[in-house]
């Protein structure tokens, strides 16, 4: 599944082993629909559970990132901006979610994260919350991201993402799997 016809590579072309990295939204429904079975499959991978996606396409606080690889698709990510219906997040950490929130932040939660398995390399994780981060503050004004995560992951989102936790171990219902709450802000992100 190739991301032909799209224009928007968010300026995050990079090289990969000697392949082209091309990050760029889903924009049709081939895109989501890929980008779908990889979260999917790597979940199933994982042991997590997977509660049905409540993104439309076209749904304006909502965007699929999708990173391709030589017309392959390797890892997505799902960008959500806070709005009146609120962020995955609130259901486990409401406290935390309403102390972020203040007139001049916009929010942002990075959801349904999913890299292939025979992609190992971290440069690709890298250049996604990159592409991620830099189409959140474009497109949705974004000001501070959140995003759950495993607790056994947290410490290489603080290292390699600047990430803090605000939020304790819970269990994520959405997954069946233990979760921590990560904030950032992108006031001092050099994207």
């Amino acid at each position: 599944m190739s991301p032909t016809g799209h224009n928007t590579t968010l300026g995050a072309i990079a090289e990969y082993d000697a392949q082209e990295l091309v990050v760029s939204p889903a924009v049709n429904y081939q895109q989501h629909r890929a980008c779908a079975a990889l979260v999917r499959r790597m979940y199933a991978w994982r042991g997590y559970r997977l509660a049905p996606h409540r993104q439309l396409i076209g749904d304006p606080n909502h965007s699929t990132l999708a990173a391709w690889m030589d017309g392959e698709l390797v890892a997505t990510m799902t960008a959500s901006r806070d709005s009146g219906a609120g962020l995955l997040a609130d259901a486990l950490y409401k406290d935390e979610m309403t102390k972020l929130r203040k007139p001049s932040r916009v929010i942002c939660e990075v959801t349904r994260l999913a890299v292939d398995s025979d992609a190992t390399d971290l440069t690709l994780l890298k250049s996604l919350f990159r592409s991620t981060y830099k189409y959140a503050k474009a497109v949705f004004g974004v000001t501070d991201v959140v995003i759950e995560v495993n607790p056994r992951h947290a410490a290489y989102y603080r290292r390699e993402f600047g990430f803090t936790q605000i939020g304790g171990l819970r269990t994520c219902p959405r997954v069946d799997a233990p979760a921590v709450l990560l904030h950032r802000s992108l006031g001092n992100i050099r994207i």
